[in-house]
């Protein structure tokens, strides 16, 4: 009696260890992504991918001046080489008390930019409450390991998102 127990508890076991190993092949863990954004009184700041199998970027909104800078860390320099930069206060047609909020977000974009950069896998979401628009912006991400000059955030996109105030 002892023994057809013991049996059948071995049985089970390798029945669920079969189970659990098909489960986890069929159905693989997926992977985790943290993008962070926090908001000041005066400036917002905000994490972005750039492309697979690199760090990330930072991106620093002044709202004080409408200026979006960013900076891409490049793990094989060891620094901050790539740089990018867009005046918002244009692109949302503000002058004076403009109340900006960001977020982050994930697009597969597909062109190609000028010396084998690649458009990075994240971009930058701004809404604006005057104007009533939200832009989404893109950067491309050189393969260069040296610092290069800033580069111009591209828009891709604009929606609004309510009637404009002015």
């Amino acid at each position: 009696m002892q023994t057809h127990l013991m049996d059948r508890r071995v049985t089970w076991l390798l029945a669920g260890m079969l189970l659990g190993m098909a489960v986890t092949y069929y159905c693989p863990a997926e992977p985790a992504y943290a993008e962070t954004a926090v908001m000041g009184e005066r400036f917002a700041m905000a994490t972005c991918n750039t492309i697979a199998l690199n760090s990330e970027a930072v991106f620093v909104l002044d709202m004080v001046t409408g200026r979006l800078i960013g900076a891409g860390y490049s793990t094989t320099a060891g620094g901050f080489v790539h740089s990018w930069a867009r005046n918002l206060a244009a692109d949302f047609s503000v002058t004076t008390k403009a109340q900006y909020v960001m977020v982050t977000g994930f697009a597969n974009l597909q062109q190609q930019g000028g010396g084998g950069a690649q458009p990075a896998s994240g971009v930058i979401y701004i809404g604006e409450l005057t104007s009533g628009l939200v832009n989404m912006y893109g950067f491309y991400y050189p393969q260069a390991n040296a610092p290069l000059p800033t580069a111009e955030l591209v828009r891709i996109g604009t929606f609004p998102w309510r009637q404009s105030s002015k």
